[in-house]
């Protein structure tokens, strides 16, 4: 009660009207539990309130089990695991509120309590358009703000806001195949060989489907990704991408909910600038998808090449290592090639360490082709004297679900799970290399980020900050009639460069402000010589001053303008979406110096609130 207490005298009544979405416990509009149960009948029962991951590991919960807290923590950094519960996020980041979380003591000591943190108290799991209309309009009723979850998979924070009403796509997991498919009331758009899918289908679920049916899908790395949220309306870029391009240039049509309720099938002759803006524009802010139609691709053979070498440097100063200097040199000087003969991978690079992965999925001879483009960088590696190899690994798969299960564990290197994570990033275009003068200018500030972030975290907490290259750009497939919303960097770009920042949930903060910090000093140096400053915006940085710019840049006043025609009252809002309301938004405030961790439910409803001395006193006469 106490911990309620505080919670609650720190509330503010809203500053604005109905529209301003600011209601929450202990205001005069928030509904009563009776209103709750009303609407729980329009959704059919499925408004249900959340079981936190780690709650079986704390005494003072009501679910407290050893054992069940045991296969809590043996499953901690499972995606799918994670996925499958409301009460958790990929990153755990996004799931505390200023010193409330739920960590299990990963990092000793553990709380005395499970709060709900930053997670909201009280969810709609969507199964219908019905569900979703009446959730909106729940929300619009009582002003209370909406906070879409799909799978979790969130390196920005948009999946979860405290005390607010989150509405789960994740069971919208339908899935079927159309060999010839019929647009509606568009026939321009009919296309052969299309996929739709529900929102909450992720990256393995499709993968695995439609490659029954011959058929590949441009998904990303991580198998555990909602394709079609944030993914397929923000960019979606993957192994496929200087093949086929990004999600967004599959898309032909979508299934949506506006917030006016209304369900509704877009696509280039129905409603197209909302369709358009939803081809990139991002998940969350112009309406809820609810199925997410895609052209597919025939299935072909996956080549890969991984090479993987240690390092011995002469000088702890990076920048004088001469032999990574020459490797990313060779990178810059292979890289356009590589892309142009779609070759696409994840890297990753220390001073001590370098993993390079390399992928070419082709119809053909795929290893044939792929040990030929790669030929040179392979001669490189293996003949120089200042390199060990450790792996040198050629492979072919026959699938897309072959590829992936094949390569699973080099994947997963590259994406953390169950752990804090910061990702300050930039695209890396080809303007960046198209001089042997770009190149070293690029190389330089690459080698002195990593110094900058060696000088200062030390070696004590070095392996808080990586480095990784992530080959995905989409140069082969100019989008010359501006087809889609996404940011027009991702035509030239060549790189998307991450300097990943983790950290274990319970860190303490001056650890974790530290790794974050270095993180993006070293992202500060890299970006300094870009021509273009450029980031996918589900994978950057949520500090990101210049965020329309580098997030969406030209398209972004024109998204905006449908944004608002669309969302005039800002039914959808996240953290430097279109739109975005700004930090001091109610919904923003576990990020600010005042947080304010969400109320479990059953909601508290404070009988009177008077004003002392410029604090509010809440006298709690009873619990509904």
């Amino acid at each position: 009660m106490g911990t309620v207490l505080s919670v609650l005298a720190n509330l503010t009544a809203p500053t604005s009207g109905v529209g301003s979405f600011t209601c929450q416990p202990g205001h005069s509009c928030w509904p009563s539990l009776q209103e709750w149960d009303a609407f729980n009948q329009t959704v059919s029962g499925r408004l249900k309130v959340p079981v936190i991951l780690s709650s079986p590991c704390f005494p003072s919960s009501p679910n407290f089990n050893e054992e069940e807290c045991a296969s809590v923590l043996g499953s901690y950094g499972d995606g799918f695991f994670r996925q499958s519960i409301h009460g958790a996020l990929q990153n755990t980041a996004w799931e505390g509120c200023g010193n409330e979380n739920c960590f299990p003591g990963i990092v000793p000591p553990r709380g005395p309590i499970c709060s709900l943190g930053r997670l909201s108290p009280i969810y709609v799991d969507v199964e219908t358009p019905d569900d979703i209309a009446a959730t909106l309009a729940f929300s619009k009723k009582h002003d209370i703000r909406i906070v879409i979850k799909n799978t979790g998979h969130d390196y920005f924070g948009r999946s979860a806001s405290a005390n607010s009403l989150a509405m789960r796509t994740n069971n919208l997991k339908n899935m079927s195949f159309e060999p010839e498919f019929t647009a509606y009331n568009c026939p321009a758009a009919n296309k052969k060989n299309i996929g739709i899918i529900g929102a909450g289908v992720n990256a393995a679920q499709a993968t695995g489907f439609f490659s029954k049916h011959g058929m590949s899908v441009t998904a990303g790395a991580c198998p555990t990704v909602g394709i079609a949220g944030g993914f397929g309306l923000g960019g979606g870029h993957g192994p496929l991408t200087p093949t086929h391009g990004l999600m967004v240039d599959q898309a032909v049509e979508f299934d949506v909910v506006t917030t006016d309720g209304v369900f509704r099938t877009i696509n280039e002759c129905n409603e197209p600038d909302l369709f358009w803006a939803m081809r990139g524009g991002g998940g969350s802010s112009f309406a809820v998808l609810v199925n997410y139609k895609f052209q597919l691709h025939p299935e072909v053979r996956w080549a890969t090449w991984r090479i993987e070498a240690t390092l011995s440097p002469e000088s702890p100063d990076i920048t004088e290592n001469t032999v990574l200097r020459e490797i990313l040199t060779s990178v810059s000087n292979e890289q356009y090639q590589w892309s142009k003969n779609r070759v696409t991978g994840y890297d990753t690079v220390s001073h001590t360490f370098v993993s390079f992965f390399q992928i070419l999925p082709d119809s053909g001879d795929a290893l044939a082709k792929l040990k030929k483009a790669t030929a040179n960088f392979h001669s490189f590696m293996t003949t120089h004297p200042g390199i060990k190899v450790t792996t040198d690994l050629y492979q072919v798969f026959d699938n897309q679900p072959e590829f992936y299960a094949g390569e699973a564990e080099g994947i997963a290197a590259g994406s953390i799970v169950g752990a804090s994570i910061l990702t300050p990033s930039r695209l890396i275009t080809t303007d960046d290399i198209e001089t042997p003068e770009k190149i070293d200018a690029l190389v330089s500030a690459f080698l002195q980020g990593m110094e900058t972030a060696r000088k200062q975290l030390g070696e004590g907490l070095a392996a808080g900050v990586a480095f990784f290259l992530l080959k995905t750009g989409a140069i082969n497939t100019p989008d010359t009639v501006q087809a889609t919303s996404v940011n027009p960097a991702w035509r030239k770009t060549l790189w998307h460069v991450i300097v990943i920042a983790a950290w274990p949930p319970g860190a303490p903060k001056d650890i974790s402000d530290k790794i974050a910090a270095t993180a993006r000093d070293a992202l500060d140096v890299i970006k300094a010589p870009l021509s273009v400053q450029a980031a996918y915006f589900n994978e950057a940085d949520p500090a990101e001053p210049d965020w329309e710019n580098v997030f969406f840049g030209e398209p972004y006043e024109k998204l905006l303008a449908i944004k608002k025609k669309w969302d005039p009252d800002t039914v959808l809002n996240c953290a430097k979406c279109v739109g975005y309301l700004g930090e001091q938004d109610p919904m923003y405030s576990c990020d600010s110096k005042n947080p304010i961790p969400s109320v479990p439910y059953p909601f508290r409803q404070a009988e009177s609130a008077i004003m002392d001395d410029g604090n509010f006193i809440i006298d709690v006469q009873k619990e509904l």
